[in-house]
């Protein structure tokens, strides 16, 4: 343990799609308002990719953005990690493409599919090869094309995700310039794996007419178990980091931007004020993947990092699987 290398972070970075797809616009394809989205869910509008992007052409631009941050060629990474659900195509890793289109010429690289746990987990991942000393510098990619699995006739669904891509660095803690990973979390619980799923196109159900046009291939969720789920996640992860840090170390909470009534509820559980929390949930939707490392981008660029403070980023998703993230700014 003596040994163990500490973990930095080197850079962060993010990019939204140009297509800003609004409450109206909602209105228009499917039975619902802009006053009933935002009522339940604090979404204005979220980002939906051109027809041409996909999963790696928006990878590659918040990958880009994080390594002029970190200061580090392309050629200097070890690793390339890519969180999604909707990689490019089933096989290969859509990490491989980001990597050749990066030219991280000495990479590996694999994808991560914890869907909206998936930027969390994958920072985990990273700080483990990091501490043992296998790897030095490792890039981290959340990734989503959200809109290309949902059924814009599901209001369940489709007025709830946005398409978009976050990065972030990680390196020995001597060369990070951002943060310092503290500590994270990996939970499951297999028996949900029907609460939120794209049912269709693995092993299970294999791809075939009758899947198609079932609609077996687009997002299905259970609303009010995701609800509950998530609330008492969020609530107990956050108590786990006040209970081994105290409250005062905290500096900001930047959640997996699942719901803003989620957040509200989870933060009211903890007595913990709104302007200790990050959300942009409201201009980009929920971005599974995508949405941790987009929101500490934002909040870096707006001045909330506070320098010493702990940034807690709880995440919680489809398996159920949750987890969280501790950085120290």
């Amino acid at each position: 343990m003596a040994n163990l290398i500490p973990v930095g972070v080197a850079g962060l970075g993010c990019y939204v799609p140009e297509r800003r797809l609004t409450n109206q616009d909602l209105e228009k394809l499917v039975d619902t308002s802009d006053e009933w989205i935002q009522q339940r869910t604090g979404i204005r509008e979220r980002r939906i990719a051109a027809p041409e992007q996909v999963t790696s052409n928006l990878a590659l631009l918040a990958a880009q953005q994080a390594l002029a941050d970190a200061k580090l060629a392309p050629e200097e990474l070890d690793l390339v990690i890519v969180s999604t659900v909707t990689g490019d195509q089933s096989f290969p890793a859509t990490a491989c493409r980001l990597g050749h289109d990066l030219g991280a010429v000495n990479a590996g690289g694999f994808d991560l599919g914890a869907a909206c746990s998936g930027f969390v987990f994958g920072a985990q991942v990273a700080a483990g090869f990091i501490r043992s000393g296998q790897f030095r510098n490792v890039l981290v990619v959340g990734a989503e094309v959200l809109s290309r699995i949902l059924d814009y006739t599901d209001r369940n669904t489709c007025v709830l995700f946005g398409d978009g891509a976050g990065a972030a660095v990680f390196t020995p803690l001597s060369r990070a310039s951002r943060g310092e990973f503290v500590e994270g979390s990996i939970r499951m619980e297999g028996a949900a794996e029907d609460v939120l799923c794209q049912p269709a196109g693995g092993s299970r159900h294999p791809a075939s007419a009758e899947t198609v046009a079932k609609g077996l291939h687009f997002m299905k969720m259970g609303g009010t178990k995701v609800y509950k789920f998530a609330v008492r996640v969020f609530a107990e992860l956050v108590q786990g980091v006040i209970d081994r840090h105290g409250r005062d170390a905290i500096g900001l909470v930047v959640p997996h931007q699942v719901n803003q009534r989620i957040i509200e509820s989870a933060m009211g559980q903890l007595d913990m004020p709104m302007d200790m929390v990050f959300t942009n949930i409201d201009r980009y939707g929920n971005t599974s993947a995508a949405s941790v490392p987009i929101a500490l981008r934002e909040a870096y660029d707006q001045g909330r990092l506070q320098r010493g403070k702990l940034v807690v980023c709880p995440a919680f998703g489809a398996g159920m699987a949750w987890g969280h993230l501790v950085l120290r700014w």
